[in-house]
């Protein structure tokens, strides 16, 4: 680790998105040549056993109840129509970069998630309506080895199942390309998160499914990790529509994704009842549970934002609250209006905070940050949750585009700049590079890094430069407007951006992705 402050090291410990600057104010960084700290590296290891693995190292878990919280078959899944369907409907590719998590042959339009919770066992009925993207009788879905699937079937017939690894292959009559089919998925076990391929503090207790000290549940899955608590077509070009049904043990809740549909107590046991309108990417699903307590506020504009919160951080809610409100009217100013129909914070254990689509998820570190975290993941909604990367070769997209608004913000409101300011992130960005390679072709290893959010966000700032500000305020709106719901990459943000400004821009961000030491700032 390069040297910061005292209050700069300690504080890496609560990272957010960046390696580096997420953590440290202007006071806490060395000067322009400065560099970001290595964090610890740790990749995911393939394994193929059809045996549950067995984490070695585990927070304390809650005594069980004699009658524990499961989902259950006389319960009907819940299905949209035929119609509603449509909207799901992705092109799904095998990622270049993380090939094991990406299943192209099949795009689900819909899982519908009926998880029960009992403070060590995780049950769950998956129901994924899906359509063949091509002739085949044999698919498969991502699932950890440590969770045991029981039972297959599709569209009610049983089918044979393997599992190798972390992964589900389901076997059937031969499905023709393009048909619609039903696929129900009952599972069992104990669920470990899986190592992250980063150096970044704020991993090291790996993604997906987590608990904390207090055995609370929480999820942190960027690049992957969905597949650590349900099967899924565990990559972003797969959006799907989803509902859940999560049953937990007396006063705790299960917080999800979208719209708080019902919450009941039944027997002991809390269900609650989530509905996601809009398609989402499973990296962007979340999910908490603990004794939280959902807190309500209305924007000047109109817009609710609930913030969920357990009692041990009920004093965070004002602040919360005032950020809230504020980040959001001015990313409506500057960003657009908001892409999707509800909109909540979720505050739980770890050190990180995900831009998890309609639900922010932060921990209580990244929540008390002096920089305009709640804001950067905020941004995220229009840049990565609306219009998201086709792969993970596209990450500099999410990130470029929210680094530039927080600093945007940050200058706006008169706050601390991050880092600095952009003026000051070039001796950053040259060290990234040199770590973890540069955005446009990074690391797989070195998975978000801060060479995938300074030097994009500095693109960015040369193209304002290049067209003037009325150009590119206006290219910052219409890139989501045009995009929304969509995936893209370089090729399609290239296009877009010379067809908009009526200029060739290509060779300025070829230079800014492609090379291994920072462009000049013009």
């Amino acid at each position: 680790m390069t040297p910061l402050t005292k209050r700069a090291a300690a504080c890496a410990a609560t990272a957010l998105i960046l390696a580096l600057p997420a953590c440290t104010s202007a006071q806490d960084v060395s000067s322009a040549g400065g560099r970001t700290p290595t964090q610890p590296a740790s990749s995911p290891s393939a394994t193929t056993s059809t045996a549950p693995t067995t984490p070695t190292d585990r927070a304390p878990t809650r005594p069980t109840s004699p009658n524990p919280p499961s989902p259950t078959s006389a319960a009907p899944p819940v299905v949209p129509t035929a119609r509603e369907l449509t909207a799901g409907e992705s092109r799904p590719v095998e990622d270049p970069l993380y090939p094991d998590t990406s299943n192209p042959e099949i795009d689900v339009l819909h899982y519908f998630l009926d998880l029960g919770w009992d403070g060590q066992t995780l049950t769950g009925i998956t129901t994924a309506t899906f359509r063949t993207t091509a002739a085949t009788d044999t698919f498969r879905l991502d699932l950890a080895a440590a969770l045991t699937v029981d039972e297959v079937a599709l569209d009610a017939q049983p089918i044979s199942f393997e599992q190798f690894g972390d992964g589900l292959v389901m076997h059937a009559r031969q499905l023709a390309p393009g048909d619609r089919h039903t696929l129900t998925i009952s599972y069992q076990g104990e669920p470990a998160s899986t190592p992250a391929p980063s150096r970044r503090v704020d991993n090291v207790e790996g993604l997906g499914w987590n608990t904390d000290e207090d055995g609370n549940v929480y999820t942190f899955q960027e690049p992957f990790g969905a597949f650590t608590w349900y099967p899924v077509n565990d990559h972003p070009s797969d959006e799907a529509l989803y509902d859940a049904r999560i049953h937990t043990r007396e006063a705790d809740v299960g917080v999800f994704n979208g719209e708080l549909a019902g919450r009941s107590r039944q027997g002991g046991e809390t269900v609650t009842r989530w509905h996601v309108d809009e398609p989402m990417a499973s990296y962007l699903t979340t999910i908490a549970i603990g004794p939280y307590t959902q807190h309500t506020d209305t924007t000047s504009s109109g817009t609710a934002i609930s913030y969920w919160l357990m009692p041990r951080d009920r004093d965070l809610l004002l602040a919360l609250r005032r950020e809230g409100a504020t980040a959001f009217e001015w990313l409506e100013d500057h960003a657009g209006d908001y892409p999707f129909s509800t909109l909540g914070f979720v505050v739980v254990g770890g050190t990180s905070a995900m831009e998890t689509q309609t639900l922010v998820t932060m921990s209580r570190g990244a929540a008390e940050r002096p920089d305009a975290v709640l804001q950067h993941e905020l941004s995220h909604q229009w840049y990565g949750d609306a219009v998201t990367p086709v792969d993970w070769r596209g990450v500099w997209l999410n990130e470029g585009f929210a680094m530039y608004l927080q600093q945007w913000y940050e200058a706006d409101l008169g706050r601390p700049m991050y880092a600095g300011g952009l003026d000051e992130w070039r001796g950053y960005d040259i060290q990234a590079r040199l770590q973890s390679g540069p955005p446009g072709d990074f690391d797989p290893q070195s998975f978000a890094d801060s060479n995938v959010y300074l030097g994009p966000a500095m693109m960015l700032n040369e193209i304002r430069k290049q067209v003037g500000d009325p150009a590119f305020e206006r290219l910052v709106k219409t890139w989501v407007t045009d995009h929304d719901n969509g995936h893209v990459d370089r090729e399609t943000f290239i296009r877009y951006v010379n067809a908009e400004t009526g200029r060739n821009l290509t060779p300025l961000i070829d230079r800014w992705l492609d090379s291994p030491r920072t462009p000049r700032p013009s």
